[in-house]
């Protein structure tokens, strides 16, 4: 039986690694999916990655994200100043700096939410100012750390949402984008609620896409508030490790980490651990030993995947990154992860639970079939032990589910509706070297939309 790396590696590309070239071995490398930030560039530059992939080989199959930008809040144009740490400095509600060592925002719900003793970030926290007086649209601070003051960069108030739609005129413009292309996965910046989830969803619906998946990003405290309502509606969740710590204390990220996946797993949800994996290899062709630890807690936890971010989209070693993340994760998954299973009590969910059973019991590869992906997910909650072969004859299928932990998705002409569906998927898995006279193989499928209500077991047999 075959062993195969059952964690996924989302790419992300950017001017590292957006030419086909470097896409080709991407794949070889073993990447699963590829990431494209709607926070950079435009739909000519994103055109193009597109067409890139397109004429790469073995990419029909690899899913596509799409990732919002969101209500994402920066600061005005600026002369860049320095500034020290004990340095007065100003915000003022203006889109350019009027006077020295003053910081323009446009931004007017941010000076609403700003109260005294407010900690103010820029770029994530490489800047950093204690506010000490707020005079109508004028907020007075000290810094609180050495640094430099430029154009345009990402600006939050620690440890606060900023009262702003989930979705920007530059996302909707996007989601058409995604829609219009093909995208099998959006993910969603600065979830809150549920409710933010609810919105998309109902665009995509709008735009005549419903079957586009969502992926909500957990990177504020009112998103981990509503952890449980957003795995309702998402279909899967990232753990955006960099903007949590806006919200919380640097210390507080790793139990949160653990808290997300933990309660993903129990909900039969996808999790995507995300922020600075490799971050050393955007500059250097090996890692640190503590990103290797790093990584290798994330899939014990139970991480379905990883996404690499600026080491594949802006590093000197993408294709490197992407092997180093994969060589890690085959190490990592030779113990197991901590046992978490769905805790949903329904007939889909027994059956997807005794199919796995069995397939641990009798050292059996699972061959599964799933029109829209859900027998996928919840077989892959289990975390079965062998190998779990997903047949769908819908192309985006084949690509969504390969995102899910374990899962070896393959197309087929097959049809649910054949009254052979059984003995061809058995013969189909056969003739592709997936199964061998002797073994043993569970066969499970939905007779209903969206079901996984039957289980089959068989030894493979000659005719």
């Amino acid at each position: 039986m075959v062993k195969m790396r059952k964690t996924k590696i989302i790419a992300t590309l950017g001017p590292s690694s957006w030419n086909s070239d470097i896409i080709r071995k991407l794949v070889k490398a073993g990447t699963d999916a590829f990431r494209i930030n709607f926070s950079h560039g435009d739909e000519l530059v994103w055109k193009r990655i597109l067409e890139n992939i397109a004429s790469s080989a073995s990419t029909e199959f690899i899913p596509l994200i799409g990732d919002l930008q969101g209500p994402v809040i920066r600061t005005g144009d600026v002369e860049p100043f320095e500034v020290k740490k004990g340095d007065k400095v100003t915000f003022k509600l203006s889109e350019q700096s009027g006077g020295e060592k003053v910081i323009p925002l446009n931004e007017p719900a941010v000076f609403s939410s700003i109260e005294e003793n407010d900690v103010l970030l820029i770029e994530s926290g490489r800047l950093a100012f204690r506010v000490e007086k707020i005079e109508d649209n004028t907020i007075h601070t000290i810094a609180l750390i050495d640094g430099i003051v430029q154009s345009r960069k990402t600006f939050a108030i620690k440890g606060k949402d900023v009262p702003l739609p989930s979705l920007t005129s530059r996302d909707i413009e996007a989601v058409k984008f995604a829609v219009k292309n093909g995208f099998d996965y959006i993910a969603l910046s600065f979830v809150r609620t549920e409710k933010d989830v609810e919105k998309l969803r109902q665009l995509l619906s709008e735009m005549g896409s419903p079957e586009t998946k969502i992926i909500a990003k957990i990177e504020t405290r009112s998103a981990v508030n509503h952890l449980k309502g957003i795995l309702e509606e998402a279909d899967a969740v990232l753990v955006a490790r960099g903007d949590l710590a806006i919200y919380y204390d640097l210390e507080e990220v790793p139990e949160i980490q653990y808290r997300i996946i933990k309660q993903a797993r129990a909900a039969g949800k996808p999790s995507i651990v995300a922020t600075q994996l490799l971050d050393s290899m955007v500059e250097a062709p090996v890692p640190t030993r503590s990103e290797v630890v790093d990584i290798f807690i994330a899939i014990k936890e139970g991480a379905d995947a990883l996404l690499l971010t600026s080491e594949t989209a802006a590093g000197k070693y993408p294709v490197e990154s992407v092997s180093w993340l994969a060589r890690i994760a085959e190490k990592a998954e030779k113990q197991e992860a901590e046992k978490v299973e769905p805790t949903i009590s329904n007939l889909y969910y027994a059956v997807a639970k005794a199919a796995v059973s069995i397939s641990n019991l009798l050292s059996a590869s699972i061959i599964a079939y799933s029109k829209g992906g859900n027998t996928a997910r919840r077989l892959s909650s289990f975390r079965p032990k062998n190998p779990l072969y997903v047949f769908s004859s819908n192309k985006r299928t084949v690509r969504q589910v390969r995102l899910f932990w374990g899962v070896t998705p393959i197309y087929t002409t097959i049809e649910k509706k054949d009254p052979y569906l059984f003995s061809r998927l058995i013969e189909e898995a056969r003739t592709k070297g997936l199964l061998s006279y002797g073994d043993i193989a569970v066969i499970t499928v939905g007779v209903r939309e969206g079901a996984t209500d039957l289980i089959r077991v068989e030894r493979i047999t000659q005719q």
